[in-house]
């Protein structure tokens, strides 16, 4: 009897059905998290944006507030300049001690690459200007890299990378 022939035939069927009202689930799914993964880029540019301008203050400790306390490193131009935020606040009003105002007038190119809901990297290029208490003036350029994480539900700097132009 040829009553095989149709149940394959059915099986096959059923199973090319059940592939095609899959794939709109898998393409939800992936616009989902592409939407997830932009909102998170957006949060990283905008907390990347205060971080900047918290040095714009001249107040280490308020910069120092969006550092990790337990695992933040800062490399400036090629070399660990500080290993804890610990560190960074005892450090940085050491390298601010002759600037008057520090002002971020551009910042350019950011790309942020989320790696997780809770981890992203952005790097960007960026200018400021410096003021000197000597009244001397200058523009630093260079580049710079931040990975950023979530801990509990504030965004963090863990690492930082910056070099100069």
């Amino acid at each position: 009897m040829n009553t095989m022939v149709p149940m394959s035939m059915g099986l096959r069927s059923l199973v090319a059905v059940a592939f095609l009202l899959l794939i709109p689930v898998f393409t939800f799914s992936q616009k989902q998290t592409d939407k997830e993964d932009q909102n998170i880029a957006n949060e990283i540019i905008d907390m990347t944006r205060k971080y900047n301008g918290a040095w714009d203050t001249l107040d280490m400790n308020e910069v120092a507030k969006f550092h990790s306390n337990k695992s933040f490193r800062y490399y400036r131009h090629g070399s660990l300049a500080v290993g804890s935020n610990e560190e960074f606040r005892r450090v940085a009003p050491e390298w601010m001690k002759e600037t008057k105002t520090l002002t971020e007038i551009e910042f350019n190119d950011p790309i942020v690459q989320v790696l997780s809901k809770d981890t992203a990297i952005i790097g960007f290029k960026g200018v400021a200007k410096v003021l000197l208490k000597d009244g001397k003036e200058e523009l630093e350029s260079g580049a710079a890299t931040y990975v950023w994480q979530k801990i509990g539900k504030e965004w963090k700097i863990v690492n930082i990378h910056e070099s100069k132009k």
